[in-house]
């Protein structure tokens, strides 16, 4: 099985869903995946504006 998991590519609701989800729940590849996501964006509140700006992408895509 590939542990690998990105969370580039996914859809906003998709990515707002993972940061939402308890760590605990997540398998822990997803959760690794959350932390590097997280870290790469500069931390949760870049995240939240960056899901705010990808779902209004989307509704124009």
């Amino acid at each position: 099985m590939d542990d690998s998991f990105c969370f580039d590519g996914l859809a906003a609701h998709e990515i707002d869903w993972l940061l939402r989800a308890d760590e605990s729940d997540l398998p822990e590849h997803y959760a690794i995946a959350r932390e590097n996501f997280l870290w790469r964006i500069g931390g949760l509140e870049n995240a939240r504006l960056a899901i705010q700006f990808l779902g209004e992408m989307e509704v124009f895509a």
